[in-house]
């Protein structure tokens, strides 16, 4: 029974090796097994065919293989109306309606004790598990216990803000994005201004703890690794003072909060080229929208996080706004969705699974967002979920 096992599992590796493609398309000249092992193998096989559940043959492929039906998830939405959370779930309800998963949608609204509330509605409503987007890393402990208040093993993923408490983390790898991001924007700075940044301003999410950090962090140290010879101050030993060039801005995440903010700060420093990395577009658009006002725009620069639908046009025709690193939230239910089913089923999950950023600029969007709304390429839109996106 082992060896059928083992040997339905390399079957398994084979045929998705295959869905994904390779570097050869010539089949390589093989051996003919002895009789027995032919037989072994047909054997295997005609088990492993009759073993297959039905979801198994029958499910779309985003399900890689999971049927969801008879099953409730709780989602902890972060909030409505920023367009990347938009596009996370209207990704995910899409993707659970295709594997016939029930979701029990709460709205988080950018509150702590709002989270807690939803999360009791799904202890209530006795969930199968839940995937919990909420902003404020300080209820970490009390939101775990009042989801697992039921069931101490309750399948929990948390997007972005990491819960380690209790959850399996999906989402930025927040350092490395940053990263990303800052390094296209030192370069540029290297390229148009001989690296002469006078201040490099952050807009960040104060409440959101760690996931904050890193990211900011990550920028900052993506343009110090271009542009050496300034003085960034003890950045990485991070506090909301600012240090060197570096003034940390608490936009908390939105446009509308974080305009007022920018433009005090833009007013107060007049003459001086400003690198603006935001941990998000929505503040980016913020601090673009302040340089507009003061008629300052060809002394700010710009680069920021997530690469949603409100960022592509100024990506594409501001020569200013260097670009964002895409997180593709319109891709997050095709992750999510598989990865809380497998964990119902007691299958292991990859933790923590991240998001594959690539930093999109004007050379590269329309590999990704077509200008005339088309779907993507090939490559991101049509190989087998299992490939998530990879084309071998």
């Amino acid at each position: 029974m082992r060896k059928l096992k083992l040997l339905a599992v390399v079957l398994a590796l084979s045929l998705v090796a295959a869905a994904c493609g390779g570097d050869d398309d010539e089949p390589a000249e093989t051996t003919a097994a002895p009789a027995a092992t032919q037989a072994t193998t047909a054997a295997a096989t005609e088990t492993t065919a009759a073993a297959a559940p039905t979801a198994m043959a029958d499910m779309p492929a985003v399900c890689q293989g999971y049927d969801g039906t008879g099953l409730t998830v709780g989602y902890g939405d972060l909030t409505a109306g920023i367009p990347f959370v938009t596009q996370v779930l209207d990704n995910l309800m899409e993707v659970a309606e295709a594997c016939n998963v029930e979701v029990l949608y709460a709205d988080n609204n950018l509150d702590g004790e709002t989270a807690l509330e939803n999360a009791r509605t799904f202890t209530l409503a006795e969930v199968d598990g839940v995937i919990q987007f909420q902003i404020d890393a300080s209820i970490e402990g009390a939101l775990c216990d009042e989801m697992r208040a039921n069931d101490p093993n309750l399948p929990v993923i948390a997007i972005d803000i990491a819960h380690p408490s209790c959850a399996l983390f999906f989402g930025a790898d927040n350092g490395y994005a940053g990263e990303l991001a800052g390094q296209a924007l030192g370069q540029w700075a290297q390229e148009n201004w001989g690296c002469g940044i006078d201040m490099v301003v952050t807009m960040e999410t104060f409440v959101v703890g760690q996931v904050n950090i890193d990211r900011a962090n990550g920028m900052v140290r993506g343009i110090s690794q271009v542009c050496t010879g300034l003085d960034y101050g003890d950045f990485e030993n991070w506090s909301p003072d600012a240090t060197g060039i570096v003034t940390r801005i608490d936009g908390g995440g939105t446009t509308d909060g974080a305009f007022p903010k920018v433009l005090d700060t833009f007013t107060a420093n007049p003459g001086k080229r400003i690198a603006v990395v935001s941990l998000n577009d929505d503040m980016g658009l913020a601090a673009l929208a302040a340089a507009r006002e003061l008629g300052i725009e060809d002394m700010v620069v710009y680069a920021s996080q997530g690469a949603d639908a409100t960022i592509h046009q100024e990506i594409r025709t501001n020569a200013q706004y260097i670009g964002s690193t895409g997180y593709f939230p319109e891709t997050y239910g095709n992750y999510v969705i598989p990865a809380i089913l497998a964990m119902i089923a007691g299958d292991p999950v990859p933790d923590p699974l991240y998001v594959n950023h690539i930093f999109v600029s004007a050379d590269n969007i329309d590999q990704f967002y077509p200008a005339d709304g088309t779907a993507a390429p090939t490559a991101m839109a049509d190989m087998p979920a299992v490939c998530q996106g990879y084309d071998g």
